[in-house]
């Protein structure tokens, strides 16, 4: 890259994207402008951590030797990345703020999870630039204690 007198930047030809990178930014492009399908992604790799932690000593021979716990975290990061890209495209609507919400409360409720990643916390704030963007005052409540354990 060369900077030039302004501050901006122009490519050269030294680093030219290659097929792989090509075909990486385009599956990126598609799945940013895919909202829709996002969500159901990170519900069910959600849905899988916590089932894969419940027979977390399982050992899967199949999937390099890695047991429940480690395929749950896998499934874990897989969801924190769809959280994410649901998390960063603008809501155009009430119902697509109303998913970053339930993203947000899920993972904050989760337990260790706050701890495991900001993932919960970007998508708070997404939540309130798109809430204000859509002319929605958001505002927090007091959770009502859960009758039953999360664990």
């Amino acid at each position: 890259m060369t900077t030039l007198n302004d501050g901006a930047t122009t490519a050269e030809d030294e680093a030219p994207p290659a097929a792989g990178d090509l075909a990486r930014y385009a599956r990126a492009y598609r799945l940013s402008t895919e909202h829709v399908g996002m969500f159901p992604m990170w519900q069910a790799a959600l849905a899988h951590a916590l089932l894969l932690d419940h027979d977390g000593d399982r050992v899967h021979e199949d999937h390099g030797g890695l047991n429940g716990r480690q395929l749950a975290e896998g499934a874990r990061s897989m969801a924190r990345t769809f959280a994410l890209l649901v998390a960063e495209a603008p809501a155009r609507n009430g119902q697509e703020l109303e998913q970053k919400i339930e993203i947000y409360e899920t993972m904050n409720f989760l337990p260790g999870e706050m701890e495991r990643s900001r993932t919960a916390y970007m998508v708070e704030i997404a939540m309130h630039a798109d809430a204000s963007a859509l002319g929605i005052q958001l505002r927090k409540e007091p959770a009502a204690p859960s009758s039953g354990s999360m664990q």
